[in-house]
């Protein structure tokens, strides 16, 4: 490996993680205070993020055209599906049974953190427009599968809440792409773009302190199991990006898709995964168990994985 790479990647990462650390640090002194967390991921995530997925997939000529826009869909769909599978099939080998944290388990090892810190990675290694709105539209595939392979296997897929996977920025991606397709894109006068991208840049940072917060409350919560917490960041950080890896690898894919399946490879679990055990009758303390383990590895484990797929695959 590239020691340059590596240490390029390395010093994108960390300033991610500390950024989660300012905001666990502002959650303990007071600053940032739990009744606002609502508030303000509501900000984010109805308001600030379809700015940034406007400003980054409007005009993106990555994102021109129906068939790479299903295809990094499908893939996002198809991998997440395909991590949840697998980890449903090795969590008895630790004693999670159905009912004792086996499907809650799955699902928290399978659904990466695909957002609030693949963005800004991917936003520092590859500034180009492209990579970003392609990342957006993996992301399509990923809400489905979270809301289908994810919350259906806690409640059954008869009862999971698909509408759900209709939220502000699955909606803010398909009109933005609908403008693309149609070519009124080319209509969007630049005061709106200038607009959008100063509401944009507000949106990663917010989250990503609002997720070292979450974090921080959830730090110490039930008794430790220790399988989980030691099998968790072996199958998310370890195992499951092999199959990521070797779909970047071997798919005739464009080189913007590549980039973002290394990116999700190194991904920790995501903090979403509690909120979802906690609402549809999942084990809400291995969630949070998965969660914290696979995001304290990931501190050194994602450089690497970036470092070495980016060089495995290519690009």
């Amino acid at each position: 490996m590239d020691n340059l790479d590596y240490l390029r990647i390395l010093s994108v990462a960390v300033p991610v993680y500390l950024t989660m650390g300012a905001g666990a640090l502002a959650r303990r002194t007071g600053l940032l205070k739990p009744e606002a967390d609502t508030s303000l991921m509501k900000l984010s995530v109805m308001m600030l993020t379809p700015a940034l997925i406007i400003e980054r997939v409007v005009g993106n000529p990555a994102v021109m055209s129906l068939p790479p826009v299903l295809i990094a869909a499908g893939l996002g769909y198809g991998l997440v599906a395909l991590g949840i599978a697998l980890t449903y099939f090795v969590a008895p080998l630790i004693g999670l049974k159905k009912g004792e944290g086996r499907r809650t388990f799955s699902v928290a090892c399978g659904l990466q953190n695909y957002g609030f810190v693949a963005i800004p990675i991917v936003t520092a290694l590859f500034p180009d427009k492209g990579t970003l709105g392609v990342l957006f539209t993996f992301t399509l595939g990923v809400e489905l599968a979270c809301w289908t392979a994810g919350v259906g296997l806690l409640t059954g897929l008869d009862k999971a809440p698909w509408r759900l996977a209709l939220n502000a920025p699955v909606i803010t991606i398909l009109i933005s792409l609908l403008l693309n397709f149609t070519g009124l894109h080319a209509q969007v006068p630049q005061v709106a773009h200038n607009t959008f991208t100063m509401l944009g840049a507000c949106a990663v940072p917010l989250a990503v302190l609002l997720i070292g917060a979450s974090i921080a409350d959830l730090w110490g919560q039930g008794a430790m199991q220790w399988k989980v917490a030691i099998v968790s960041p072996i199958l998310r950080l370890g195992i499951i990006p092999v199959a990521f890896l070797l779909a970047a690898y071997h798919l005739p894919i464009s080189l913007e898709l590549k980039r973002v399946i290394v990116v999700q490879a190194a991904m920790p679990s995501a903090v979403f995964n509690i909120m979802i055990a906690r609402l549809y009758g999942g084990h809400a303390t291995t969630a949070v168990q998965v969660v914290i383990a696979t995001t304290v590895v990931s501190c050194i484990s994602t450089p690497l994985v970036i470092a070495w797929g980016l060089k495995l695959v290519g690009v």
